[in-house]
């Protein structure tokens, strides 16, 4: 039997047991080869470890960050950001342009014009919309600047002056002449991000006339637009006073708009949206421009010869409270405002010492003098403090003994040191008594008087000491003074010379010439206190009526119809026989009432008092409430007289 050899040259394993050859595998090298082959095996027998965590937790907290990171970001774009970069996109690829709507036009009551519109060409720019290399914007900013007649370093200034991720249009330049405009929006296309709008302003008629009136528009401030974005872009005008600012809403309509696909250059490829733009609505106003200009002619000609600076009238229709006319003087020319002020004008006007920019008509407030007797004579008679027969000797003075120290006696003087004599209620208004009305008014003697808590109830029932309500921002409310008011501001308490100053238009009390004029309203008319107002109709840009502004009631029956009655008969005694006597019944073709008034401003004398007049035609069928005031002119017969009765001509002779 022959002996066999295993694969690798040992003896086989069926080999007896005894003919074996035996090594030792570790001495053999053999086998070396397959270890180096089969290189595992080298390791095959070590016992394996714990893997170490630590680098695999470094490497999820850092995952999870840059995830945070990435997700915080996402959601700042998306969300947070959102509106601003999709506008951005947009803005890349849509281009819109907004058509501004024509603002309503502004007619007196007899259809003049008094505000219309003017084209006025703005440049602007959208920041986000520029080229992103400096050296492009510069080039692009010089460019615009050649064609625009500006500055480059002004046009970059004005561009990047709140960084160029703005989406919203930037005034570069207002009022771009029409040649220069012309150039820049055939150019258009080329200059990225820059437009030309047509922002329509206003073109206000006869100067200043109405300008206190009418006010003006200018650009919106952020103020205006903050909360407002969605009818107001940055460059947008605005109603800044007067009606242009009580009637915005109605006046300025609603914007148009155009949006057009661009292509990559900036070229339009098609139209995707219009919307036309609809005009504002037009406003009738109650004023009469011609009664306005004549009455502000002949209170300028009593500031001539008085050498007074400030003076304001009114005047109204007292059966329904329309306002015929609104004077302030000085004025000043709303056009400035409207085309945008220079610094050195606007220093001009605001450092005039006449204030032409401050309406002295209806925001002022002045002591009222003697024009304030008619309102004490209607409160006194209501209330039984004196009858049209009760007599009150005028001796020049009233001496009031002190309650508490006899040796003190205060005196209260009128403005005839000799006495007016005796008076009642019809004389003691035509001849304008201080001390008739010092002791209905505080009492004195046998006659008790209102006192100042009546008498304070009176006025506010005559509409003083509240606004009127007029459709005009910025109205002043007056004063009527109460022992209250004076505790609190003043820190003192009331003296019965208060009431006696109070009485008379002195003191403490303040009015507005539209006060006076709306509480003489409610005594012309028999009772009714209207609220004073402007605008008579609300029309359509085809000038058809859309809305008649109907008279509001503040007050019915202010006083008994008696009571006025003989009020009105002593004012009409004011013109006959008064202080007034003469100046009316040769000129004016209709009876005339009416009440001086001279208010002291100055204790030391140092100024002259103003001087006031008031007054109502016809006197007996009124149509008509005028009020004047002079500022320290002097006397009221003086000065304020002759600018109402020349003004009265001519309005009655005229035809009205």
């Amino acid at each position: 039997m022959s002996k066999s050899k295993g694969i690798f040259g040992y003896p086989s394993e069926d080999m007896p047991l005894a003919g074996r050859l035996h090594l030792k595998r570790r001495l053999a090298r053999h086998e070396q080869w397959a270890e180096g082959v089969m290189s595992g095996d080298a390791s095959a027998g070590q016992i394996e470890t714990e893997t170490n965590k630590k680098p695999l937790i470094v490497l999820g907290i850092t995952t999870l960050m840059v995830m945070g990171l990435l997700s915080l970001r996402l959601f700042s774009l998306q969300v947070i950001s959102g509106q601003h970069n999709l506008a951005l996109a947009e803005g890349n690829r849509i281009r819109q342009k907004i058509t501004r709507a024509p603002r309503g036009v502004i007619y007196d009551r007899n259809k003049n014009v008094l505000a219309q519109n003017q084209a006025s060409f703005d440049l602007t720019v959208i920041p986000s919309l520029l080229p992103a290399r400096p050296e492009d914007r510069q080039a692009l900013y010089a460019r615009v600047a050649n064609m625009a007649g500006l500055n480059p370093a002004e046009v970059a200034t004005k561009t990047e002056a709140k960084g160029l991720n703005g989406t919203q249009p930037v005034l570069v330049a207002s009022g771009v002449e029409r040649d220069k405009a012309l150039l820049i929006d055939q150019s258009s296309q080329d200059l990225t991000g820059f437009s030309l709008d047509v922002n329509p302003i206003r073109d206000y008629k006869d100067g200043g006339l109405l300008a206190h009136v009418m006010g003006y528009t200018a650009r919106i401030n952020e103020a205006e637009l903050a909360g407002n974005q969605a009818n107001y872009q940055p460059t947008d005008l605005i109603g800044k006073l007067g009606i242009e600012k009580s009637y915005e809403d109605v006046l300025r309509g609603t914007s148009g708009s155009e949006q057009t696909e661009v292509d990559a250059s900036g070229r339009p490829i098609k139209l995707l949206a219009s919307k036309p733009a609809v005009a504002g609505s037009n406003l009738g106003l109650t004023i009469d421009r011609d009664l306005e200009a004549k009455l502000a002619e002949q209170i300028q000609a009593q500031l001539d010869k008085s050498g007074a600076k400030k003076a304001s009238g009114i005047a109204l229709d007292p059966r329904n409270g329309e306002v015929l006319a609104a004077v302030s003087l000085p004025s000043y020319d709303n056009n400035l405002f409207s085309r945008g002020i220079s610094q050195a004008d606007y220093d001009k006007l605001a450092n005039d010492p006449g204030q032409p920019l401050f309406n002295k008509a209806i925001d002022g407030s002045y002591p009222s003098g003697s024009t304030i007797k008619p309102f004490v004579a209607s409160a006194a008679l209501d209330e039984h403090v004196v009858t049209p027969q009760t007599i009150i000797e005028d001796k020049g003075k009233l001496e009031v003994v002190n309650q508490y120290n006899s040796a003190i006696t205060y005196v209260f003087n009128g403005w005839e040191h000799t006495g007016l004599g005796e008076m009642n209620i019809y004389r003691a208004i035509a001849m304008s008594s201080d001390i008739y009305f010092y002791t209905v008014g505080g009492g004195f003697g046998n006659i008790r008087g209102l006192g100042i808590d009546r008498l304070a109830s009176w006025y506010q029932k005559f509409g003083l000491g509240h606004r009127t309500g007029i459709d005009l921002p910025d109205e002043s409310a007056g004063r009527v003074p109460t022992p209250e008011w004076k505790q609190k501001t003043v820190g003192e308490p009331w003296y019965q010379g208060d009431t006696y100053n109070v009485s008379v238009g002195q003191g403490d009390i303040l009015v507005s010439p539209l006060q006076l004029a709306t509480s003489l309203a409610a005594i012309a008319n028999g009772g009714t206190l209207f609220k004073p107002h402007l605008v008579r109709q609300v029309m359509d840009e085809h000038g058809q009526v859309a809305q008649t502004i109907q008279p509001e009631i503040v007050r019915k029956n202010v006083a008994t119809p008696q009571t006025l009655a003989i009020v009105r008969d002593a004012m009409r005694q004011t013109v006959q026989s008064g202080t007034a006597c003469c100046f009316f019944d040769k000129q004016v073709p209709v009876p005339v009432a009416g009440k001086t008034g001279t208010a002291e401003t100055d204790p030391g004398s140092n100024r002259k008092p103003h001087s006031w007049f008031e007054a109502y035609a016809p006197a007996d069928n009124p149509r008509i409430v005028m009020v004047v005031l002079i500022e320290n002119s002097g006397e009221g017969a003086e000065f304020a007289v002759p600018a109402v009765r020349e003004t009265l001509a001519w309005y009655f002779n005229s035809g009205h």
